[in-house]
């Protein structure tokens, strides 16, 4: 086996990522089929661009898939579980959990697409769900765990053979991937009837991104543009888009929100003049968004 390098590349200087970046690849809109229009470039280098069409913004051109699996999302990407999970980590799968059994109405079996390290599979199993994983990589903290179905590999490549799905979990996975729509409409071929896909990834549309905007066009950042995370981010979603891109694919949105999680360390007050402010506005820095199929 070749060795890798490591997942580090995030906040390295520009000659660092032109070093080890080398394949890169042109991207159309997945929703409109056309070529998008720079709007930045980010302090690595990196053209943030948009569809002119329907909004969406993306990275174009962007690292290959094969030089992506190379130097970020390879055996070092995950981190070894903390022991008992977080109250922060706990409030927020809990969290989805309620509110995916709220929708369908019931458990049954739930595929984590990006497992990870397996936490959030353990969770389900706990809460009463039978829990399946994928991902690109199988860390050695899942696959350790050896109680769970399996499958590595990206999700448009897996045979799950006559397995269906209950719930279908993308959280902070739908933004890395080469192509959303595709993934989406994956999903939806192997969602059970009145199953649930959920979906979670930073919302661009948020107060925080566009004050963040703000000073990376005054030049009062000194690494412009780089709350995008682009690299480890391929896609950039706003609470409009990501439903354009979810009704493409043939589902149908049942509810979304920005939620405010728990901080560690973060008073009760905070937490909560927060919540009051940002989720009741939209306008928190996560977008969640639980679907079904449509029709």
């Amino acid at each position: 086996m070749t060795s890798r390098a490591p997942s580090s590349l995030f906040g390295s200087d520009r000659s660092v990522i032109e070093a080890e970046i080398k394949d890169m690849e042109e991207v159309l809109c997945p929703v409109c089929g056309i070529a998008p229009r720079p709007f930045a470039v980010d302090y690595q280098g990196f053209q943030l661009c948009r569809c002119e069409k329907c909004g969406l913004q993306f990275l174009s051109p962007r690292p290959t898939f094969e030089q992506l699996s190379q130097s970020v999302y390879n055996e070092t990407y995950h981190a070894e579980p903390a022991g008992d999970l977080s109250e922060a980590k706990r409030y927020q799968f809990e969290r989805q959990f309620g509110m995916i059994e709220k929708l369908s109405g019931r458990k049954g079996k739930v595929l984590d697409v990006g497992c990870g390290n397996g936490t959030f599979l353990q969770l389900g199993q706990t809460r009463g769900w039978q829990a399946f994983g994928c991902d690109i990589w199988l860390s050695p903290f899942v696959r350790d765990l050896k109680k769970f179905p399996l499958w590595e590999g990206p999700l448009l490549k897996i045979d799950f053979g006559q397995e269906r799905f209950d719930a279908i979990r993308f959280n902070h996975v739908l933004e890395h991937t080469q192509n959303p729509l595709a993934e989406l409409e994956r999903s939806r071929e192997l969602l059970n009837p009145r199953g649930i896909v959920f979906i979670s990834v930073p919302n661009i549309g948020g107060i925080s991104t566009h004050l963040k905007n703000l000073q990376s066009r005054l030049h009062l950042k000194k690494r412009r543009w780089r709350h995008y995370a682009a690299l480890h981010h391929l896609w950039f979603f706003t609470p409009k888009t990501l439903q354009r891109l979810i009704e493409r694919a043939g589902l149908r949105v049942l509810f979304w929100e920005t939620p405010i999680f728990k901080k560690e360390g973060q008073s009760a007050f905070v937490e909560n003049v927060q919540r009051q402010l940002l989720e009741k506005s939209h306008t928190a820095s996560i977008l969640d968004f639980y679907c079904t199929l449509d029709g």
